[in-house]
């Protein structure tokens, strides 16, 4: 089940009332385009305060069966001013049902992350949503709208025309809007994530929070689910299935992935952490039951060891996965073990031993992306031997060199990942945390995301703008959003790794049906890698381009050569695209 993306927030107390806007619309000639200060741009495309109006007033989207494509409007004036965006009224049902709007708010950054270079200020990323016909209070200055276009699946192909009518103050401006729906498309993203949440932030809002996530391509890490455990590893299965239910049915959330309770606070008895032990084996071959009798076992994860940093606590690992395994044969199948470690057959240093003997029963490679290209030849013959290999960021000294989540780099360090996964042959992804609302050196309490990004901090004092904290508050009255049962609100950054997913599923259905020599082509134009690969401890990374225009021609080239290839191929009876693009 995907629940439909929400408009929340009703309009705020302002000085000129609807009906009074509505008059001076009427009265008011529209301005010629040229002269407006409103225009549009890419989704990825940030509008800061100063930035000037750009030439382009016409919005241009592309879109397959099931993709979300957003637009940005940008607006500028001189003072602190009013905002209203309708449809006008010959604009095709299609599109004016299928579009959300948001307001791009600004968030001060007083201490810019550490190694980007930049500077202080006020930068774009929260998106509030709002309502069209709303009025809305815009700074001086240049400030912007997302403008959100979702194409269901089974959409009829074409082009859907429409206008939209913005008045930003007292000029009004027709705005056309063309979006070209492709004869392709998915039913959901295929891409594996792993993204967690913080259950303190989310409280009683969990399933609101993982279906907006999972809209975006992020699941969950885990369920907000935990079985009542016995001293001897029993547990009470019922009650536990009926927590897990909401979020791995398939007339619910449908995760594709569910960590099984097994961390430092659960189940919280001694023998959570003993290798062999039998009760600890009693308890996971419990809970392993409850997953297999709904058929979820193959969405089960156990990640009970985090960066083990020493061969005593690999081995540890080691054997925490055999009981894991052993758990799970008495069922008849092979439970997952992931381990955030990377393999490796020769030492590479003090804190990086060799570690064959982990390879036989580690079933998820999880390295992080600053170790991964110093492991691609070991990671290929452990694919070989069919273990998943999938990556994780965060920040670090060399963030300036790596694709990460904070605020003030570039969007395409979000849209990338997606051409990245593909290129690498990198089967998912993992980040350890999407709402780290507290204090940035420990995590705890509670920080105003909107008021303070700076959401990281290591003990040297290195700060990271961003670093674990992707979404807000949905409730914020401040803000003039007051349900207090809304979903988190989106950020530019998630949208634009919802892009970067969306990509790869254009990558993956290309490959298909073009070939794979034509989409190395095109992978070439958004990342390369000019370096030799080999096994070692080295530190080389991908490069890559950071042009919003780059990435919207290679996917438009992508789409257009899937269309000439679908074309050449025999028609099959029914409406809509076929599934072709996740697996």
């Amino acid at each position: 089940m995907k629940l439909p993306r929400r408009l929340i927030g009703s309009c705020p107390a302002v000085g000129v009332t609807a009906i009074v806007l509505a008059a001076i619309c009427v009265l008011l000639a529209f301005v010629p385009v040229a002269q407006a200060a409103v225009w549009t741009a890419l989704g990825t495309t940030r509008v800061f305060p100063a930035t000037k109006p750009g030439t382009q007033h016409v919005a241009e989207l592309t879109a397959a069966g099931g993709e979300y494509e957003g637009v940005i409007v940008g607006l500028r004036g001189s003072a602190q001013r009013h905002v209203v965006v309708t449809w006008a009224a010959d604009s095709d049902p299609f599109l004016t049902t299928n579009a959300a709007l948001d307001q791009v708010a600004f968030v001060p950054i007083r201490h810019p992350t550490t190694g980007t270079g930049a500077k202080p200020g006020l930068y774009p990323d929260p998106l509030l949503p709002r309502n069209f016909g709303q009025v809305l209070s815009v700074p001086a200055g240049s400030s912007s709208l997302y403008l959100l276009f979702h194409v269901p699946y089974g959409s009829q192909a074409g082009i859907y025309r429409g206008t939209l009518q913005v008045a930003n103050g007292s000029e009004q401006v027709a705005v056309p809007v063309n979006l070209q729906v492709w004869s392709f498309g998915w039913q959901r993203l295929s891409v594996h994530t792993g993204f967690t949440v913080n259950f303190k932030t989310v409280g009683s809002n969990a399933l609101a929070t993982y279906a907006m996530l999972e809209q975006h391509g992020v699941t969950p890490l885990m369920p907000k689910a935990a079985p009542h455990v016995q001293a001897n590893g029993g547990i009470g299965a019922t009650a536990f299935a009926s927590e897990l239910r909401p979020y791995l049915a398939s007339d619910g959330l449908d995760m594709s992935i569910a960590r099984l309770p097994w961390l430092s606070w659960c189940p919280g008895f001694s023998w959570t952490f003993k290798p062999g032990n039998a009760t600890l084996e009693n308890y996971l071959t419990n809970v392993l039951r409850v997953y297999q009798e709904n058929g979820w076992q193959n969405e089960a994860v156990a990640y009970p060891v985090d960066e083990p940093t020493s061969t005593a606590a690999e081995h540890r690992a080691e054997g925490l996965a055999r009981t894991l395994h052993k758990a799970s044969a008495r069922l008849g199948f092979r439970a997952k073990f992931l381990l955030t470690d990377d393999p490796r057959p020769t030492s590479l240093g003090p804190l990086l031993p060799a570690n064959k003997f982990l390879w036989n029963d580690i079933d998820i490679w999880c390295v992080r992306y600053y170790y991964f290209f110093g492991r691609v030849p070991v990671l290929r013959k452990l694919q070989a031997k069919g273990a998943q290999v999938w990556w994780y960021p965060y920040y670090d000294s060399s963030v300036a060199k790596l694709p990460n989540f904070v605020i003030d780099k570039s969007l395409a360090d979000e849209q990338v990942w997606g051409w990245l996964m593909y290129q690498w042959n990198v089967d998912g992804m993992l980040y350890w945390n999407v709402d780290r609302w507290g204090n940035a050196l420990s995590g705890a309490g509670r920080r105003d995301p909107y008021q303070d990004p700076l959401s990281f901090q290591y003990p040297d004092g290195r700060v990271a703008n961003g670093e674990g904290s992707l979404i807000y508050p949905g409730y914020y009255p401040r803000y003039g959003l007051d349900d207090r049962d809304a979903p988190p609100a989106s950020s530019l950054r998630l949208e634009a790794l919802r892009d970067g997913f969306q990509d790869l599923e254009y990558l993956k259905l290309a490959t298909r049906l073009c070939g794979a020599k034509f989409v190395r082509s095109v992978v070439k134009s958004i990342t390369w890698y000019p370096y030799k690969i080999a096994y070692g401890h080295t530190f080389n990374f991908p490069k890559y381009v950071t042009s919003p225009a780059a990435y919207d021609a290679a996917r438009v080239k992508l789409a257009k050569a899937i269309e000439q290839a679908m074309s050449a191929q025999p028609t099959t009876s029914g409406a809509g695209p076929a599934q072709r693009g996740g697996s």
